[in-house]
């Protein structure tokens, strides 16, 4: 491979803040959700890229929300919400063929950066949750995938630090992640115990 690349968008105390804040809440009330996310001060997509920091920028994945740090928030009303914040990636001039993430308001990118770099980026921010939160319910390693799950139960919620493919688009390889899913929605896909453990696995 040639032209690896670690980008990160840095998970902030006040973000953290904002994130339990939203924890605190059913992810599917919407309108609680979104007067949650007003008070943050995270503007809708459409608004925020049609701003002057994004005219230059290559390429804007879809969202629904960015936060005031750069985030590309996933939010829709089904009970989740999804927030990356590291990328691992090759600028190879086939599929990618620029260095995107970099370019991105709130991004730094690193170039040569690979496996060690978007791990440690990966570690603190699960040091910054278990700082708030204690320790997690799971922490759960994949070493044949190189992937890592870490969990917390909430009252309302799930909240986990994760990594792997990155599942929105087919441009980047791995991305590192904070995910909020809730514990009352229909058919919630994170069970208790093994079953969680089960699932996190495979």
């Amino acid at each position: 491979m040639s032209g690896e690349y670690v980008a990160q968008c840095l998970v902030t105390e006040e973000l953290v803040s904002h994130l339990l804040a939203l924890a605190e809440l059913d992810l599917t009330d919407d309108d609680a959700i979104e007067a949650r996310l007003r008070e943050a001060g995270w503007p809708e997509w459409s608004q925020a890229v049609r701003g002057p920091a994004y005219e230059d920028t290559p390429d804007v994945p879809d969202a629904t929300h960015v936060t005031p740090q750069g985030h590309f928030v996933t939010c829709d009303g089904d009970g989740s919400l999804y927030l990356p914040f590291a990328y691992l990636y090759s600028v190879d001039g086939g599929l990618l063929d620029e260095d995107c993430w970099g370019a991105l308001p709130g991004w730094t990118s690193e170039e040569g950066a690979w496996r060690p770099e978007f791990d440690a980026h990966f570690g603190t921010v699960v040091q910054r949750f278990t700082e708030r939160l204690g320790l997690p319910n799971h922490d759960i390693r994949q070493p044949r995938y190189d992937t890592r799950y870490v969990s917390w139960r909430l009252e309302h919620n799930v909240l986990i630090v994760g990594q792997g493919p990155e599942p929105l688009s087919y441009h980047q390889f791995e991305d590192a992640h904070v995910y909020l899913v809730s514990r009352t929605a229909k058919e919630v896909p994170f069970p208790d115990g093994e079953e969680m453990r089960a699932l996190l696995t495979t």
